[in-house]
């Protein structure tokens, strides 16, 4: 069995190749801006799909709707497909959701066996926030309160692998959360202790965090990240239990996931 990795920048692509590389699973990665050893496909426009599905049987898939039909053509024969979605399509709406949406309806309406991870809030997020821990150790937030449950790459990465090596849960959307609600601030504090450092939080208001928006986010994405963080202040985020139910193993806390990169936020890696 081989299996296609697309998105290889991922972190979760990244931590699900560590742990076929471990397991001595065959895999090809592929990506639009491929180094060596990789083979170039773009998903969005299905150049390159010949290539990177030649002998492949499983394929971990990242969201790309443009080129869907595209993909869905060229798979067949593909015994499984994982697609990386999001828990915004349980828990959300707006374009984010949208986007991950229709991806699922294509190939869970395809035929093509098929199994849906829906990650809520990457741990992974947070390393957006390591420029400003090393160079002035303070974090800004319009909602600094808001809860969300960070779950580990290395957890999702784990789903996967278990799914494609189990056979099971074809046709299953399952949505996969950390093991704990915690505020932008808590986490802030986690990697505070971890980093054994103080870390101030700056509370911003809406139009402060909207004149900050970095230019690659477009400002209707932006709109939308906001309103979910103002509607996680003082509501409890989902939390699931689907990677321990999966793998047999217990999601890793976010204390885990900030000692496993502690090196990002001290300006080593």
């Amino acid at each position: 069995m081989t299996v296609l990795v697309t998105g290889a920048r991922g972190r979760i692509a990244q931590a699900f190749i560590t742990r076929l590389t471990s397991a001595g699973t065959p895999f090809r990665v592929a990506s639009s801006r491929p180094e060596p050893g990789e083979v170039r496909l773009d998903l969005r426009t299905g150049e390159g799909l010949a290539e990177a599905l030649d002998g492949i049987d499983q394929v971990l898939l990242y969201t790309q709707p443009d080129g869907v039909e595209a993909f869905l053509q060229a798979a067949q024969g593909i015994r499984h497909v994982v697609q990386v979605s999001s828990a915004a399509v349980v828990t959300g709406r707006g374009s984010i959701a949208e986007r991950h949406k229709a991806v699922e309806d294509a190939l869970l309406n395809s035929g093509l066996p098929t199994t849906v991870l829906r990650p809520g809030a990457f741990a992974g997020n947070t390393l957006r926030w390591a420029e400003s821990i090393r160079s002035t150790s303070t974090v800004e937030f319009a909602y600094p309160d808001a809860r969300y449950a960070p779950i580990h790459e290395d957890d999702i990465a784990a789903v996967a692998q278990t799914v494609l090596e189990s056979g099971k849960h074809v046709g299953d959307a399952l949505t996969l959360t950390g093991p704990e609600a915690l505020s932008y601030r808590q986490q802030v504090a986690i990697l505070a202790e971890v980093l054994d450092r103080p870390i101030s939080v700056v509370e911003l208001s809406r139009q402060q965090a909207v004149d900050q928006r970095p230019s690659f986010i477009p400002a209707e994405v932006m709109a939308e990240l906001l309103d979910t963080d103002a509607g996680y202040v003082g509501s409890p985020p989902l939390l699931t239990d689907t990677v321990a139910a999966v793998t047999g193993a217990p999601a890793q806390d976010f204390r885990r996931w900030a000692t496993d990169h502690r090196a990002a936020f001290q300006g080593t890696s």
